[in-house]
């Protein structure tokens, strides 16, 4: 096909976001704070957007009807499954449903009596268009110092933009977007400058680097304990832009989400995770749901001795089994949930148009 490439389907990336929905199970189901559950707030959220930046094709857009283009796609992919979710999680539809999705932050669609975790829906499609703009801009720019130059620039910006907003309610999640696209950007400048770098390492280089980057994020985010209870909070909420001091919130998100990535590379043999890492869309939507059954069942665990942190393990793993069904019936039934209008394949090739400002490979879409 003149003009097009074929490229092979990273596993790591998918079953990295397959770790990272469990891992929001994790934190929902907590009951103690304790370090594990701390740790994992550092970058529970963030590693999504690092992933977006890793895996994007960071193709620009040269014209009006590729931006149009891509602009109804991440509708499709994004917003569709947002208000299909919505629904489904609603107790009742009415003007305060309406209201709470259309302005799309995490405290409005709890007033809207529906899930609140379908705030990342909204959030990231601001982030991914914004992150696009900063591909176009930094497609026009040749030399490599200034290419790092604008990624600093940039990543400053969102930054400003997001503590700025940080205050006040935002529509789609506005102020946490910006720091999304900044994590896309930390994503982005990490694939050009490793790729797949460290895929190639041995097993026990990755396993030991994952567990320094773990402790390293523990390490932030236990410094920024202290200002994040003056909020309220145990840990870092981004869902409601509870960053704590924003530094070491970036440093313990970028930590946390590099050491997933590299635990992610020692199963990314293991097709099953790798499938229904495709499926973290799904398994984000459904397990408030799934909690109603999978919580009453395991709660003679939390009489047990370490109850506390057995408890969050088993509904974790509980949710899983049973998203493992379900996701395929949502692929075989309705693809639109997950934002896909296609039915997935294992280990289809990912079509891309040849670029010299393209690298990756867009799992994200």
């Amino acid at each position: 096909m003149e003009g097009t490439v074929l490229v092979e389907r990273k596993n790591y990336l998918d079953v990295a976001k397959l770790f990272a929905v469990l891992t929001v199970i994790y934190v929902h189901s907590s009951i103690v704070h304790n370090p594990i559950r701390r740790t994992i707030t550092a970058f529970f959220m963030p590693v999504f957007f690092v992933l977006y930046g890793i895996a994007s094709s960071k193709r620009p857009l040269r014209s009006f009807k590729e931006v149009w283009e891509f602009f109804l796609k991440k509708v499709k992919s994004l917003l569709v499954p947002y208000g299909l979710w919505a629904m489904i999680c609603a107790s009742s539809i009415n003007v305060n449903f309406l209201k709470g999705v259309v302005f799309g932050s995490n405290y409005s669609l709890s007033q809207a009596s529906t899930n609140a975790v379908l705030w990342f829906l909204p959030c990231m499609f601001v982030a991914v268009l914004v992150f696009q703009v900063y591909v176009n801009i930094r497609s026009r720019i040749s030399n490599r110092a200034g290419r790092i130059g604008l990624s600093l620039l940039a990543m400053v910006i969102c930054g400003i933009v997001s503590l700025w907003c940080n205050p006040y309610p935002s529509f789609f999640g506005f102020d946490i977007a910006f720091s999304g696209c900044l994590f896309m950007i930390i994503g982005e400048r990490y694939s050009e400058v490793f790729g797949d770098y460290w895929e190639k390492k041995p097993v026990c280089v990755k396993l030991v680097l994952g567990m320094i980057l773990f402790v390293i994020a523990y390490v932030l985010v236990t410094l920024n304990l202290p200002y994040l209870n003056k909020l309220g909070y145990q840990g870092v909420v981004m869902a409601l832009g509870a960053y704590g001091r924003y530094d070491l919130f970036l440093g313990g998100a970028i930590a946390g989400s590099l050491a997933l990535l590299m635990i992610a590379m020692l199963f990314q043999k293991v097709r099953l995770f790798a499938y229904m890492g495709r499926f973290s869309l799904v398994i984000m939507a459904v397990h408030h749901i799934l909690f109603t059954f999978v919580k009453p069942w395991c709660k003679p665990i939390q009489d047990m001795r370490y109850g506390g942190q057995l408890f969050p393990i088993t509904v974790t793993l509980c949710c899983f089994v049973i998203c493992i069904p379900l996701c395929f019936i949502i692929d075989w039934a309705v693809p639109e949930l997950n934002g896909k209008y296609s039915h997935m394949k294992r280990q289809e090739p990912m079509v891309v148009q040849n670029d010299p400002n393209k690298s990756g490979v867009n799992i994200s879409e």
